[in-house]
């Protein structure tokens, strides 16, 4: 491996044939050509030089190496995760436990799927509810479903399955045909991991 550092040039006497040794001895240490030594000098810079920026290429081609498949690397996201059959089937209730949906894979991106929704209120008369039910297919991609009840007017019911037994339902629209102030919106959890049976079944 090349080492840059200075190097001594050995100086060289001048004069030939009968010339004087010791006069040359005496000048010889002073006797340097400045032209070669320059050239010289010159070389051991341009191959340092040299030698550094290799180096530093090597540097950047490692670091590239290791930085750019990690930051171009694809990360799981919302909405990506898939879903097993097993994890979609069973049957949900919300927090307060009075509203349930069922759901059932079918395979082949589809999901039958249950509500019974239940809203309680107070009334004159005493405790009352309004109740809202539907039934019918969903289409599923990746850990999100959408639902569309049959003759709902602008409802669409989306659903997302999160960790640990847990559905994420959001309601969109008001026409679901659903009883007044029910709306399907909240988080359920998992109550049971069998396969549902339906109402129509």
């Amino acid at each position: 491996m090349q080492r840059c550092h200075a190097l001594p040039v050995p100086p060289e006497p001048y004069g030939k044939g009968g010339t004087n040794h010791a006069a040359v001895a005496r000048i010889a240490p002073r006797d340097f050509r400045p032209n070669e030594m320059t050239r010289t000098s010159q070389f051991r810079t341009a191959s340092c030089r040299a030698v550094a920026l290799a180096k530093e290429d090597r540097f950047l081609v490692v670091l590239l190496a290791l930085f750019v498949p990690a930051f171009f690397a694809p990360t799981a996201t919302a909405g990506e995760r898939s879903v097993t059959a097993a994890e979609a089937n069973g049957t949900y209730r919300d927090v307060e436990g009075k509203s349930e949906i069922k759901i059932l894979a079918l395979g082949h991106g589809k999901l039958k799927v249950q509500l019974a929704l239940v809203y309680e209120y107070k009334s004159g008369a005493g405790p009352a509810a309004n109740v809202g039910d539907a039934s019918g297919e969903a289409t599923i991609e990746n850990d999100t479903a959408v639902f569309v009840p049959e003759e709902a007017g602008d409802c669409k019911i989306t659903m997302t399955f999160l960790p640990n037994g847990k559905l994420k339902v959001e309601q969109q629209g008001e026409e679901c045909g659903f009883g007044h102030n029910v709306r399907a919106d909240g988080t359920f959890r998992k109550i049971s991991n069998r396969k549902p049976k339906f109402d129509d079944a």
